[in-house]
């Protein structure tokens, strides 16, 4: 659970959209019956006019409907291997996505669950579940009015920045880079207080979806995430996304989680 250190950061939780809308990973693949891969559309070179609001269509998984994979996630620290783990993802337009962690002999060590305005997660060793509900961490929230965007060309990328309509600060708090090709979303730069302290690139793309995503965090850790086996735009019964349940689990507030992984502690 070391990586979730750098999340202490952010006050604001403006940034979980578009960390956890590539970070996470799922069950739901292991479950099915095998199908036939389904492979995205061919992509073609984008010929339009290039605007704020073609940007910020650009932004993430585009129009794709569904995605599920397996994903391998490996860390490293000051350029060292420092470990790794494997899990399954589980995503569905706009507002869903499921992650499962698994340790030793496919114990679940970690669900992760954002579905609407709810962000969950659930530690079944500890039968702790942290939880927090807010339209902030809605994936629409990017295009619902929340946020002042600009653009600008920057070498051989236009950048789309996003700035907070509460905050008087100058200072973007996110910055997406695409290329000029296809707008394929690149790379997105995290701020706080005007310093980076995210940047997320993305590589391997199948068509319009990046199954190769590096983090790289400001306290020297990185995180290489591959998907395998992905699936576009195939069912996944919508149960599958459903709240989890408090039952008998000890409930505790999303920062709490956060809190126990802030070094300055």
């Amino acid at each position: 659970m070391f990586w979730m250190q750098p999340f202490s950061l952010y006050r604001s939780w403006s940034w979980l959209p578009a960390l956890f809308g590539v970070v996470l990973a799922m069950t739901l693949g292991t479950a099915c019956a095998p199908k036939e891969l389904v492979r995205q559309p061919e992509l073609e070179p984008y010929t339009g006019p290039v605007t704020i609001q073609v940007l910020k269509n650009s932004i993430g998984f585009r129009d794709t409907k569904t995605l599920k994979a397996l994903t391998d996630v490996r860390i490293f620290k000051d350029g060292e291997p420092s470990g790794s783990f494997s899990g399954v993802f589980g995503y569905q337009t706009p507002d869903s996505l499921k992650t499962s962690f698994f340790g030793p002999f496919g114990i679940t060590m970690m669900e992760f669950l954002i579905a609407k305005d709810m962000l969950q997660v659930y530690l079944p060793p500890k039968n702790m579940l942290y939880e927090m509900r807010s339209p902030e961490i809605s994936f629409s929230s990017l295009l619902n009015g929340k946020f002042r965007y600009t653009m600008q060309e920057e070498g051989d990328s236009y950048a789309l920045l996003a700035f907070d309509v509460a905050e008087t600060t100058a200072m973007p708090v996110m910055k997406y880079f695409f290329d000029r090709t296809y707008l394929l979303n690149r790379r997105i730069i995290v701020y706080k207080e005007g310093e980076a302290v995210i940047t997320i690139d993305f590589d391997g793309f199948n068509r319009k979806v990046p199954e190769k995503t590096k983090l790289s965090f400001g306290n020297s850790t990185e995180m290489h995430i591959t998907l395998q086996e992905p699936e576009y735009d195939t069912e996944i019964p919508s149960e599958y996304f459903k709240e989890i349940e408090h039952t008998d689990k000890k409930v505790l507030p999303f920062q709490d989680l956060l809190k126990r992984f802030d070094p300055s502690r």
